[in-house]
């Protein structure tokens, strides 16, 4: 696959109803991702059990998801420095104040933050990141109900 040609379709469990607007998002847009946000996304889920990575050109750095066993896509790692988590509609407000910002263009679920910013290193990053997932994950296994 060179850079220039599009992303494979996702197949199977993944091209479940409830990821179709993240989908949209990623074949319009077709971004990568950086290795430290990647980093990031992973070490925001050690703690969780049945989860599963997609990510369809490593070679190419692009973009990172990450999903439960069933296929519900509740997690992302896109460019330099958007991590993104799909939360419960009751968690919104408060990533928004610990300065998450909702991604329209995907839904109201999804909320991107950018862990390097402000530029002051934040001793509780990974907590915080860890809190954000483990809140999407719970969300996301609850499709599966």
């Amino acid at each position: 696959m060179s850079l220039s040609d599009p992303v494979r379709e996702f197949e199977g469990q993944l091209s479940r109803s409830e990821n179709q607007s993240i989908i949209e998002f990623l074949k319009l847009h077709q971004p990568s991702a950086h290795s430290d946000i990647v980093q990031l996304l992973v070490k925001s889920t050690e703690e969780l059990p049945d989860i599963k990575f997609y990510c369809p050109d490593t070679d190419n750095h692009a973009y990172y998801l990450v999903h439960t066993k069933e296929g519900v896509m509740f997690g992302a790692a896109i460019g330099l420095s958007a991590l993104m988590y799909r939360l419960p509609k009751q968690a919104v407000s408060g990533a928004l104040v610990k300065g998450g910002e909702i991604i329209k263009e995907i839904g109201n679920e999804w909320v991107s933050f950018n862990p390097f910013w402000p530029e002051e290193e934040n001793k509780n990053l990974l907590q915080e990141m860890q809190h954000w997932c483990k809140l999407a994950y719970h969300h996301a296994a609850s499709f599966d109900k």
